[in-house]
């Protein structure tokens, strides 16, 4: 007997989720139709249970929050979330990362969240799939306002390290960089840590973290 999802009914029949291409791809240059005003996007590409992105949400009413995720119980998970804090200043959308430009239009967004990603790590070819990419950061600067970041933070120093020489060949300017971010940063914040970042902490597991600016 084949598996049936039993979250994909409940991603459809949602209003908060977007998850037809043709139905996100049509919102490009239209979210300030969708939310209803001129405030400033901020973008969490996938990863995670939706600990941090209801959080920020909650505590930023006052910006439009867009959430990136493929896997259909951490969608619902993350509105269920939402829901219960009371907000309604969110969408989430069922799609790939490699997807952006296609979802959002030029100097569209503000803010960029991309923390603990797979760093695809067993083997040299593996790294194709990495979102921190030439092409990715290349895409997320052309939608990017001028002036607003993107922020990344990963537990694999290697990754960390492939990802600065990447960023050298980009148009973004590096605003703040550490390989141990709660202790040498002033941005740590353990009310806003992901689920991952937890665990990292109690195992003492150190957190690289850097800001770039368009």
């Amino acid at each position: 007997m084949a598996f049936i999802n039993p979250y994909i009914n409940k991603i459809l029949e949602n209003e908060k989720i977007l998850s037809e291409n043709s139905e996100i791809y049509s919102k490009k240059w239209n979210w300030k139709e969708i939310f209803g005003n001129d405030n400033d996007i901020v973008l969490e590409i996938w990863i995670g249970l939706g600990n941090f992105f209801s959080n920020i949400t909650m505590r930023n009413p006052d910006k439009n929050h867009i959430w990136i995720e493929i896997r259909y119980k951490r969608l619902h998970r993350t509105f269920e979330k939402l829901s219960e804090k009371l907000v309604n200043n969110f969408m989430l959308i069922k799609d790939k990362w490699e997807n952006i430009s296609q979802m959002f239009s030029l100097n569209e967004l503000s803010q960029t969240y991309l923390f603990f990603p797979d760093p695809w790590a067993n083997k040299e070819r593996q790294k194709k799939n990495r979102i921190v990419s030439e092409t990715f950061l290349l895409d997320l600067h052309k939608i990017t306002k001028t002036g607003w970041s993107f922020i990344f933070k990963t537990d694999h120093k290697w990754y960390f390290d492939d990802s600065l020489e990447i960023i050298a060949k980009t148009p973004w300017k590096i605003k703040v960089q550490s390989y141990d971010y709660e202790n040498e940063l002033d941005v740590f914040d353990k009310t806003l840590m992901t689920e991952f970042e937890e665990i990292f902490r109690k195992d003492k597991i150190k957190v690289n973290y850097i800001e770039l600016v368009k």
